[in-house]
């Protein structure tokens, strides 16, 4: 059916008779959790003092040679450890929802009290579920998109998996691409297990036990693994442990942009962060993680181009989402007998923990 246009039908029988509208309805609970749990997981405390959060880390001491009688002479020596590193994470981005409603004029579009009370109630509903929206989207688009400077990808290598003839081949194919992502992920989750120093940006040796550590995958992998690959493998629980845990769509997944770059009807290239875009006179207004129109132009940095090679991102400690405040306020103009509210909020830009793994594994 079109768009309701204002006109109401004539009646059957009495042609100077138009049909009334019966009832009004506004959907309501637009925003479900969906993928927020990683974002919800990731939050730490903020508050009101302060704008800074430190994290420190230390590295392994060593051992010497013991001298007997001869350590005595050493008795004041001191043996100091190295330097703790020391990360500082800030509170240093403040955003504000506004939404304006009115209780005269907009009223006379309604048909009774309670619809048009139904209608305000979920347009100022839309506060917090628009903060809902720009927290996910903010947050899981980081971590599709980031990549540490320091610790290496790990490649899986499917290109040489032969392409299917058949049925029975391309279940064959199933099984081959499932046993070389498993094993990967096997072998990155024994190596982290054991005391290394590639699996965090400080170079200190550490060692993770394995519950504490998350695979976000990729959801083009994570449902190829689960409802093509391991269905056809005995036992296929132990392809991938953990798999299904943490997951995102795969549109979160890419590289950011270096270099400005106009996107053509072929690109896939998102939003880094909320923003607005003009193409053609047509303002665009786009979350974290949504498609840029084609005949945008995108600076490097503001956008990324999803990367399907991406299967999941490996950490131990999810980055941290810090909150400031979150303030709901609202401002009566008498003059126009209209009211503003506002939602006011900040949190910390975000970057992965030093000290911790945040390992990108790739298919080549």
């Amino acid at each position: 059916m079109p768009a309701f246009s204002g006109t109401l039908n004539a009646n059957e029988i009495f042609a100077s008779l138009f049909n009334m509208i019966i009832s009004q309805q506004v959907n309501a609970d637009n925003i479900k959790d969906g993928f927020s749990s990683l974002v919800n997981r990731a939050r730490v405390d903020g508050g009101l003092f302060g704008d800074t959060k430190l994290y420190y880390d230390t590295d392994v001491l060593e051992s010497n040679a013991w001298g007997g009688d001869t350590e005595a002479t050493n008795l004041l020596a001191l043996d100091r450890p190295k330097d703790p590193e020391c990360q500082a994470i800030y509170l240093n981005i403040f955003r504000q929802i506004r939404v304006t409603v009115d209780y005269y004029l907009s009223k006379r579009a309604w048909k009774d009290e309670g619809a048009f009370a139904s209608f305000n109630s979920v347009t100022l509903g839309w506060l917090r579920d628009t903060k809902k929206v720009y927290d996910l989207t903010t947050y899981n688009t980081f971590l599709g998109v980031h990549k540490s400077s320091v610790q290496a990808d790990v490649n899986v290598t499917l290109s040489t998996i032969t392409a299917p003839a058949s049925t029975a081949d391309e279940e064959a194919q199933a099984r081959l691409r499932a046993q070389k992502i498993g094993r990967t992920i096997a072998k990155l989750v024994i190596n982290m297990r054991d005391v290394s120093r590639e699996y965090n940006d400080y170079n200190h040796l550490k060692s993770y036990d394995e519950d504490e550590i998350m695979i976000i995958f990729n959801s083009d992998y994570e449902t190829e693994l689960t409802y093509l690959d391991l269905p056809t493998i005995f036992h296929n629980e132990k392809i991938v442990k953990k798999l299904g845990q943490d997951m995102l769509p795969a549109r979160y997944f890419g590289n950011i942009l270096t270099a400005s770059k106009t996107v053509g009807a072929n690109d896939d290239v998102r939003a880094m962060y909320e923003q607005k875009v003009t193409v053609s006179g047509t303002e665009y207004h786009l979350f974290a993680g949504d498609k840029f129109p084609v005949g945008a132009v995108v600076a490097s940095g503001d956008g990324y181009e999803v990367d399907p090679t991406i299967i999941a991102k490996v950490v131990t400690k999810l980055p941290p989402y810090m909150s400031a405040f979150e303030v709901g306020t609202s401002f009566f103009n008498p003059r126009s007998l209209t009211e503003n509210h506002y939602l006011t909020f900040g949190h910390n830009e975000l970057e992965h923990l030093y000290a911790s793994p945040f390992v990108r594994i790739m298919e080549n």
